[in-house]
């Protein structure tokens, strides 16, 4: 049998490899150009991982922030679920006058208040023990707090006398300071307001002075806007 060479099979292969070359050089430029979203606590940057173990009223179940997350949400989307997230410590003084505060807010944008017409937002407590004289909590104490119930104390006064109602949003376990070592949170309280996509919107460390409450109005998009 004589073999025929093919001409046109030839250029053929030829342009699929220059096809071929061409699509992969581009994705190596997109994939150098395209800046990834950090990890870190900065506004605009991905939360860091915040896990362990929580209690919501009714026992210790396991806890994943990232279980929040929803990569598909986009701006404005009020179907999506914000975050709050508060570090604090049952024997800190500014975390229980805060306490008042905390439980109005939870309420009002859970998404069963008729006036608030925004994106639910779900409040999370990271209970830490910080290294200071005095501050020996434990999750009785944990608890005592979140429920309001006596016979712990709490920052030298029975938990059960702090501002405030019961409050009825999770309480993650940090005794040993591993999330708060994440967060590089250096005093509590501390406030974070995060996107359904996970990625930080406000922190109370990046905005002195200003209220966690007016951060939410301003940034969760709300039907009325």
């Amino acid at each position: 049998m004589k073999y025929t060479y093919d001409d046109d099979a030839d250029v053929r292969t030829t342009t699929l490899i220059r096809v071929m070359a061409l699509f992969f050089v581009g994705i190596m430029i997109i994939a150098a150009t395209t800046s990834p979203i950090a990890t870190g606590t900065k506004e605009g940057e991905r939360a860091p991982a915040l896990e362990g173990e929580f209690y919501n009223g009714s026992g210790w179940s396991d806890f994943n922030l990232e279980s929040y997350w929803d990569s598909s949400w986009g701006e404005g989307d009020i179907s999506g679920q914000w975050v709050v997230i508060e570090f604090m410590d049952t024997d800190c003084p500014y975390c229980v006058q805060s306490a008042e505060d905390m439980g109005i807010n939870a309420n009002d944008f859970s998404g069963t208040n008729p006036q608030w017409d925004g994106a639910i937002v779900n409040f999370i407590a990271s209970a830490t023990e910080l290294d200071l004289s005095g501050h020996d909590s434990s999750r009785a104490e944990i608890i005592a707090f979140r429920d309001k119930t006596t016979g712990e104390d709490c920052a030298s006064s029975d938990c059960g006398s702090r501002p405030g109602a019961a409050h009825n949003f999770p309480y993650v376990d940090d005794l040993d300071q591993d999330n708060m070592k994440k967060w590089k949170v250096s005093g509590t309280p501390s406030y974070y307001l995060i996107q359904p996509d996970g990625i930080i919107a406000w922190s109370s460390a990046a905005n002195p002075g200003e209220d966690l409450r007016d951060a939410i109005i301003t940034l969760v998009p709300r039907e009325s806007a």
